[in-house]
């Protein structure tokens, strides 16, 4: 009797523990799939200060928060991410390049990571979906901070997240260091650490979150007027940034005998720019790489006539705006799967510095 109660005890605790394996379980990470966009909330959100960058190839490392799942030996590990294709930017509530963001920003991103891990390992990599900084982040989860205390003899500042949605605040405050250092924002102009005020909704940004948390703030913006001005700015950047440099997207389908190119236009650009895109209209189409560089855009450009402007279903990646152009030639780079950059005709066609460029030698990894 004695050992079936314990074959009993034995199967009912295996049970258990089964049970909770299956409820500890995390959803299989996704795994990327070549010239398809990822499904929506697939990716893994890792949050971390810039601390290397090379705008160029479009690649950088953070330094990402601590976390329950590390272990202490990984604390303050620095993670190499390389942005996907389709991967986009945002900073100062615009879209942006990783040129426009400074070193030691905190920003909040969505990776991709190897399937066996799901989450970046010592020393390992991950392939960036969106990175924003806080200014983004908060804006775009409509939230804000209530200013509670300032300590000026402290150097801290102490706030409580705010959802703008119902008003409602976070649980907990949190305490944030300022110094001399930190710039202060409020309406056309600069203002100071002395136009603090208790009860004000700020926005901010902030650096060294991931080594003395919650982190040092580096730009306060007051008040509505400031951060609008702030967005306004960086959209301006954006926008001549890509007029420069062509829009991107993936080639879905090529006609060879009628030479036409389908083609789908990435998410993370301003929709007005499309506006200078008109059916019958030309572009000039450059053949790009994964890193979103081209190669000699003045004499590999191929002039192309837009005969469709279709909008697709929205996709994470996806701008929703297919094209259909009709090329002088069809170049070699003009495949299923590669990537075209598409310059409208008001756009300036001149030279890009050297060192972005694919074609000279002395660009190779040597």
């Amino acid at each position: 009797m004695s050992h079936r109660i314990c074959w009993s005890l034995l199967l009912v605790g295996l049970f258990s523990i089964l049970q909770a394996a299956a409820a500890d379980k995390k959803p299989a990470t996704y795994q990327l799939q070549p010239g398809q966009f990822p499904p929506e909330g697939s990716a893994t959100y890792v949050a971390g200060e810039l601390i290397q960058m090379d705008h160029v190839n479009r690649t950088g490392q953070l330094r990402p928060d601590r976390r329950d799942d590390q272990r202490t030996d990984d604390y303050d590990r620095a993670m190499q991410f390389t942005l996907l294709p389709y991967g986009t930017l945002r900073y100062h509530g615009a879209p942006a390049e990783l040129r426009d963001i400074p070193i030691g920003t905190h920003l909040h991103g969505q990776f991709y990571f190897d399937v066996k891990t799901g989450r970046p390992a010592r020393g390992g990599s991950g392939r960036a979906f969106v990175l924003e900084d806080d200014f983004s982040f908060h804006q775009r989860q409509q939230r804000v901070w209530r200013l509670d205390t300032v300590n000026r003899d402290k150097n801290t500042v102490t706030v409580t997240g705010l959802s703008l949605a119902d008003n409602k605040p976070d649980s907990k405050p949190t305490t944030f260091q300022i110094n001399p250092a930190t710039r202060v924002w409020m309406g056309r102009g600069v203002g100071a650490l002395t136009n603090l005020a208790v009860g004000q909704n700020i926005l901010i940004n902030i650096t060294v979150a991931t080594l003395k948390g919650p982190g040092r703030i580096t730009d306060i913006w007051l008040d509505d007027e400031s951060r609008a001005i702030a967005t306004a700015h960086q959209f301006e950047v954006h926008r001549a940034y890509q007029k420069w440099h062509g829009l991107p997207g993936w080639i879905d389908a090529v006609d060879n005998e009628r030479s036409l190119v389908t083609l789908t236009l990435f998410s993370g650009f301003d929709p007005a720019l499309t506006n200078d895109f008109k059916l019958q209209g030309r572009v000039a189409a450059l053949v790009a790489e994964d890193s979103l560089r081209s190669y000699d855009q003045i004499n590999d450009r191929m002039y192309s006539e837009i005969l469709e402007i279709r909008s697709v279903p929205l996709a994470p990646g996806s701008s929703g705006l297919q094209l259909v152009i009709k090329p002088e030639n069809l170049l070699e780079g003009f495949r299923p799967r590669r990537i075209l950059r598409l310059l409208a005709p008001s756009w300036p066609l001149s030279e890009l510095p050297w060192e972005e460029t694919l074609w000279p030698g002395d660009n190779r990894v040597k």
